[in-house]
């Protein structure tokens, strides 16, 4: 515990206006994901036109992520953060204020493609501003206070369209729904604040050279941490992005009991993300990540046969607990095993696979739900995860020391023997 304070002091400046921004927008993102769902269904639509909104984020956030790379190198986190929060909260009021399918749908891609900028920054940005000794240590705490917003985003989230309710100011659902919307934008626009104080070191000159830089990349590698996200991805897309409606549809519940669940759920989340290190210390970060994810599976199973809450519920916690549990691991190790100025390229590229990977799952998983209802999908979820591990640790076990003792001297010598083996 006293190591976990001494790394926390040595967090600069900069990193700690990051992460108070992120409160910012865990909140106004809680919120608007816990609704939005719950808003489109009341609204009329169904789980394959939900399903189709949410491949359009997808697709827009891949799009976004080698073009955010490639600027990364040229212009500060600073100003990319600025402008693309500005946009992403003006694309998702639209999301809200018209009706026409086709509009959601187009104002979703523009929207979810300026926000997945603030997660496609988090990572190079923590790169520039840290050292080894407390790098995983601001990746666990960036996790650790996204979560713990969206505890409050979910709670507040959940009981106030209930609250419009019954004060009278509406005694439509839906217009509660999108009050509440409006209101979660507002939050991420409040991030904005923050990272207008953030202070850069001047870029270093960098010529017109990328392509002939990228040729120069470890490319085995790069593919080699594509593969599981892209599983991963995919796993996640046909049953995530619809748990909001799984309780609603399968267990009739509202947006108050369901964001009250969301909001335990991020209480279980920030006790995993802050143990990651704990757990990379341990084990490493190889073992670590398969591990967690392949420990999710039998809650994924149960909340797939089961007909009981209490059951589901915990399930729910336990499943998204371990899943969680890994990204802050996930994201070290994919920056560790890189070279500096590959970093960015990486980080956007593993999000462009996890991504397009989740644009084809959410849009055939809301078929499937609508058709047959949440268990086929679930189904398909545990199966992709499985294969996501087995790749994970097939390819990257000579790593499997890395962040177990701060193996610094072990990491160089497999980085070279790859090298001479690539």
């Amino acid at each position: 515990m006293l190591d976990y304070l001494e790394k926390i002091k040595m967090i600069s400046k900069n990193a700690k206006l990051f992460l108070i921004g992120g409160i910012f927008n865990g909140i106004g993102m809680s919120v608007f994901r816990l609704l939005f769902n719950l808003y489109l269904k009341e609204a009329g639509f169904g789980e394959g036109n939900i399903g189709t909104i949410l491949s359009a984020r997808s697709l827009g956030a891949a799009l976004i992520a080698i073009p955010i790379a490639i600027l990364l190198r040229r212009v500060h986190a600073k100003y990319i953060l600025i402008s693309a929060t500005f946009l992403a909260s003006i694309f998702y009021g639209f999301q809200i204020y018209f009706d026409e399918l086709y509009l959601i749908v187009i104002f979703a891609f523009f929207a979810h493609m300026f926000f997945m900028t603030y997660r496609l920054v988090s990572a190079p940005f923590f790169m520039r501003n840290s050292t080894k000794k407390e790098r995983i240590y601001i990746f666990s705490i960036h996790s650790a206070v996204f979560v713990v917003s969206m505890f409050i985003g979910n709670l507040v989230g959940g009981n106030l369209p209930h609250l419009f309710l019954n004060t009278g100011l509406t005694d439509e659902l839906v217009v509660a729904y999108k009050i509440t919307l409006y209101i979660s934008i507002g939050f991420t626009i409040g991030s904005i604040l923050p990272y207008l104080k953030i202070t850069e070191k001047p870029l270093p000159k960098i010529e017109n050279k990328l392509f002939n830089e990228m040729k120069k990349y470890n490319w085995k590698r790069i593919i080699k941490l594509i593969i599981p996200r892209f599983l991963v991805g995919m796993g996640a897309g046909f049953i995530i992005p619809f748990m909001n409606l799984y309780f609603r549809n399968e267990f009739n519940l509202g947006s108050d009991r369901i964001g009250l669940f969301f909001s335990i759920l991020r209480i279980f989340m920030f006790i995993g993300m802050m143990s990651a290190p704990l757990i990379s210390q341990k084990i490493g970060m190889i073992k670590g990540i398969v591990l967690t994810q392949l420990l999710s599976l039998p809650f994924m199973l149960t909340m797939a046969l089961t007909n009981h809450l209490t059951l589901a519920v915990g399930a729910f916690f336990l499943r998204t607990t371990l899943m969680n549990m890994n990204q802050p691991m996930n994201r070290n190790f994919t920056m560790e095993i890189m070279e500096k100025d590959e970093q960015p390229m990486t980080h956007s590229l593993t999000m462009v696979a996890w991504n397009l990977s989740w644009m084809v799952s959410a849009f055939l998983g809301g078929r499937i739900i609508e058709q047959y209802g949440f268990k086929y999908s679930f189904f398909a979820t545990i199966i992709l995860y499985l294969l996501s591990s087995t790749t994970y640790y097939l390819l990257f076990r000579k790593f499997s020391h890395i962040g177990k003792g701060e193996d610094e001297k072990k990491l160089e010598q497999e980085l070279e023997k790859e090298e001479i083996t690539s």
